[in-house]
């Protein structure tokens, strides 16, 4: 390769290069800020078209130099073959990432705004990039469904090989179900019933949103899920204890207090049936 095979590296391309660079950052700047405006936090749907501008403008960039420099690469296509084979190799995850991008925009897997899980990763769908995906991460220890502060970045090409769970239908209301287990050696049907009585002043069945949204849940998954009415039932722990397994539909926010309600409920019961048993 000579000196004259370089012509193709003229002034008009890196300047239009440059022009190119310029118009697209500016654009994409112009249109961020007027998508944020001046709330001090986003809305899913305006997240939702900060992911699009981004991805936009990223490839609006890349067709543009594609564009400027195609006419001076098509003299060099041999060479760029090799290069181009080098360069495939070399950025064997960046084009994974890219296919995952592309499989996830046409699978409708999720969208911003989303509850997900995937390789063990949870948390709220954020932003939607041609690279990666950024999550807020979610604890769910103990079925809370907790922020954890921390923001995930997973690589794209992940969705290529993982299954991906979508748990938005869990972002407001669930099927919240937990158990509280005791000592042996006493009768346990009136707890069950003390909880049973508890049940509707916590979950009431005429609570309409929590209807609306169950129908709701109903219908997008094309298929019966779990009833809205509360349960209890009673077995018993590998080491023999009594357990009780209580399953309500609830609101995300009110699980913990549910949870903690029934919990206490149940533990006093249990002491006071176990004093009366030594007592008599």
């Amino acid at each position: 390769m000579n000196i004259e095979d370089l012509n193709w590296l003229n002034n008009e391309s890196v300047v239009n290069t440059f022009f190119l660079f310029v118009v697209v950052l500016l654009i994409r700047i112009v249109i961020v800020r007027i998508i944020k405006g001046r709330t001090p936090t986003l809305s899913d749907n305006r997240r939702r078209w900060l992911s699009i501008v981004q991805n936009s403008s990223f490839l609006l960039g890349l067709l543009g130099l594609i564009y400027i420099w195609s006419p001076q690469l098509s003299t060099f296509a041999l060479s760029l073959t090799a290069f181009a084979v080098a360069l495939v190799i070399a950025t064997k995850e960046y084009l994974l990432c890219v296919m995952g991008a592309l499989y996830r925009a046409t699978s409708s897997a999720f969208s911003v705004g989303d509850w997900i899980e995937v390789h063990g990763l949870r948390g709220e769908v954020l932003t939607e990039g041609i690279l990666s995906t950024r999550l807020q991460e979610l604890d769910g220890d103990g079925g809370r469904n907790d922020y954890t502060g921390r923001i995930l970045v997973v690589p794209n090409s992940i969705f290529l090989t993982q299954t991906v769970f979508n748990e938005s239908y869990r972002k407001r209301y669930l099927h919240h179900r937990f158990r509280v287990t005791v000592e042996p050696g006493i009768d346990p049907t009136p707890i069950v019933a003390q909880v049973r009585d508890r049940l509707p002043e916590l979950c009431p069945e005429t609570d309409q949103t929590a209807e609306r949204y169950w129908s709701m849940v109903r219908q997008r998954l094309q298929k019966e899920i779990p009833s809205r009415e509360a349960q209890v039932s009673l077995d018993t722990s590998e080491l023999g204890k009594i357990r009780f397994t209580v399953t309500v539909f609830c609101a995300v926010s009110k699980a913990s207090a549910i949870e903690a309600d029934i919990t206490g409920l149940v533990l006093r019961a249990a002491a006071q049936a176990s004093a009366q048993m030594q007592a008599g």
